[in-house]
């Protein structure tokens, strides 16, 4: 299973909030920080403020910081709201498969079973868990410092 960019973005972007809870954080430095493009990094912004894990505030002094806990936010429940579909293949979706063997297809079965336990260990990881190494973290992303 391959996550989209726009996952990744999003969790990154959840993580930098974690990596700096003292203060409101802007687009641009998470653009910088990651060598993203500005644009998406508001995107994931805009979106990650309405599933409530940002709390976005606008104007010249604005910029977010995570809406709750780093320790309640878990990956799991990002990538479910980030990722379009989690089907691995045509036949998890009745309106597209096309598969004649899907009645008796032990694969099916099996690629459920290894997307569900997928979701299932990301959930079991929070925002905290991946920044709990603050100072390396911090040290990778600001080298001049």
């Amino acid at each position: 299973m391959k996550l989209t960019s726009y996952s990744t973005y999003a969790v990154r972007t959840l993580m930098f909030a974690a990596l700096h809870p003292q203060r409101l954080c802007q687009a641009q430095e998470v653009a910088d920080a990651f060598q993203i493009s500005k644009a998406h990094v508001v995107k994931c912004i805009h979106q990650l403020g309405q599933w409530g894990f940002l709390e976005n505030i606008r104007g010249r002094n604005g910029g977010f910081r995570l809406a709750q806990p780093a320790t309640d936010i878990s990956i799991g429940a990002v990538i479910r709201q980030t990722e379009d579909t989690l089907d691995l293949i045509e036949c998890f979706d009745e309106a597209t498969n096309s598969c004649p063997l899907l009645p008796a297809c032990a694969l099916n079965q099996a690629l459920i079973g290894a997307r569900d336990a997928f979701i299932a260990q990301l959930d079991k990881v929070s925002i905290a868990d991946v920044t709990a190494n603050q100072a390396a973290l911090l040290a990778l992303l600001n080298p001049a410092d």
